[in-house]
């Protein structure tokens, strides 16, 4: 762990960074809360190919906290102020996980490694020319790292912790996002209400999965059993994390996301139970 004012622990991932129109889009053109909200939803941050790249990537900045506070009220460049929305990341596991500084070079440099480095380690280099005379190009400000892909391989980064075992012991990894910040104060990412389609196929799925522990273990007296497929989804890989609300000069500290609770208010609201689809699933019979 780094002292150094410059080389802080944590990295941000913004949902909200503002674009050029040259600039490639991969994902749908949803606002910048949305695109968190589809994060946190999901549990994953997905690559993309960025200008300049011929594979996925994703993007981090290693920007100090002093540095946070000028790219959301005054921007960077031309471009104007970034989105008030995106991760607070851990460094070392960021780093564990294999992102890392983009490397800045010169046009040349970089043609000329193209043919020598590794796809992801040239799609670590970014053009800088300082020369408005030969296509000024700088974004040192960005102070960006990248996790690189191979083509061919999905783009996902899990952003939720794994289960790890040592010494017999199961228990969680350190969390790789540790916050989030956000444009609205004790913001939450909202539920999302399944399609009658969506809950089917789930509990199609649990039901599925019970008929094939029941048939792995014939020697077992099953009761029928309950299946329940909830017809809300909640933003589970968000719970617990620290948030911190932009008041328009100043990041703040907002306490914690507390999807639990948000989970209990739901289902009061619904009269106690959550809405979905249920079934029970009976033993089989023989012939299994």
């Amino acid at each position: 762990m780094s002292t150094h004012p410059d080389l802080p622990e944590t990295l941000v991932h913004f949902t909200g960074r503002p674009r050029g129109r040259s600039e490639l889009r991969e994902f749908p053109p949803r606002t910048p809360e949305q695109r968190l909200v589809s994060i946190l939803h999901s549990g994953t941050l997905r690559g993309a190919h960025t200008f300049g790249t011929d594979a996925p990537v994703i993007c981090f900045s290693e920007a100090t906290e002093e540095a946070r506070r000028v790219m959301l009220r005054d921007g960077a460049g031309a471009r104007g102020p970034y989105e008030p929305w995106g991760l607070v990341l851990d460094r070392q596991q960021l780093i564990a996980a294999g992102a890392r500084p983009v490397l800045h070079v010169s046009r040349e440099e970089r043609t000329e490694m193209q043919a020598s480095l590794p796809q992801r380690t040239y799609n670590r280099c970014v053009v800088y020319e300082p020369d408005s005379t030969r296509g000024r190009s700088d974004w040192l400000h960005e102070r960006e790292w990248r996790l690189c892909f191979e083509n061919g391989n999905e783009p996902v980064l899990p952003i939720t912790p794994q289960f790890v075992v040592e010494a017999g012991t199961v228990s969680p990894s350190p969390r790789l996002v540790v916050g989030v910040i956000v444009g609205t104060p004790g913001w939450i990412p909202p539920p999302r209400y399944r399609s009658f389609e969506e809950a089917q196929s789930q509990l199609d799925r649990q039901v599925q999965w019970v008929q094939s522990a029941m048939r792995a273990n014939t020697d077992h007296q099953w009761p029928s059993i309950p299946v329940h497929a909830c017809g809300v989804e909640f933003a589970r890989p968000a719970n617990s994390l620290a948030r911190w609300f932009w008041n328009g000069s100043e990041l703040v500290r907002d306490g914690f996301i507390d999807i639990q609770a948000q989970e209990w208010e739901t289902a009061l609201s619904w009269g106690g139970t959550l809405p979905g689809l249920s079934t029970n699933v009976d033993p089989p019979t023989a012939p299994w």
